[in-house]
C-alpha cells in the first residue's frame, strides 16, 4: 500500500494542530496571548509560521524565526531559532515563551515556558 499526502493537506493540518495545541497549552498554563512575550514554532516554512501566529493572535514583532536564513532544519529548528534569537538579544530572562511544533508522523505539541538568564558566549571562526 502506498500512502501520500499533499502539500496543501500538510499545511492545513500543521496550521490547525499547531494553533489548537498552542491555545490548549496557554489555557492549561492559565495564560493568554497577552502573556506571550515571544512565540517560536517549528521552522518548516514561513507561510505556516505566519498563519499560526495570526490565528493565535501573536503580533509579528513577538515571533522568533530563522527559516529564511537556514531553511527547514527538522527537529533542530526551534532550538536553533532560540539560539539565534538569544544571540540577537531578542530573548530576555523572564520572557514568557510559547513554542509549538508539527513534524514527522503528523505529530504536534506545544509548551509554555519562562526564558532563563543565559550568558551568551560568541566565538569567531
Amino acid at each position: 500500500m502506498h500512502w501520500s499526502i499533499s502539500g496543501q493537506e500538510v499545511y492545513r493540518r500543521a496550521v490547525e494542530h499547531m494553533t489548537a495545541s498552542s491555545l490548549r497549552v496557554l489555557h492549561a498554563a492559565g495564560d493568554t496571548v497577552a502573556d506571550v512575550d515571544r512565540f517560536v514554532a517549528h521552522q518548516a516554512n514561513q507561510r505556516i509560521l505566519d498563519r499560526v501566529a495570526e490565528q493565535i493572535g501573536v503580533p509579528a514583532q513577538r515571533c522568533i524565526g530563522n527559516v529564511a536564513t537556514v531553511g527547514n532544519t527538522g527537529a533542530a529548528s526551534i532550538p536553533l531559532a532560540l539560539g539565534d534569537a538569544c544571540r540577537a538579544e531578542q530573548l530576555q530572562a523572564g520572557h514568557r515563551l510559547l513554542a509549538t511544533s508539527f513534524g514527522g508522523g503528523l505529530t504536534w505539541g506545544s509548551a509554555m515556558m519562562t526564558w532563563p538568564h543565559v550568558d551568551v558566549v560568541a566565538t569567531e571562526q
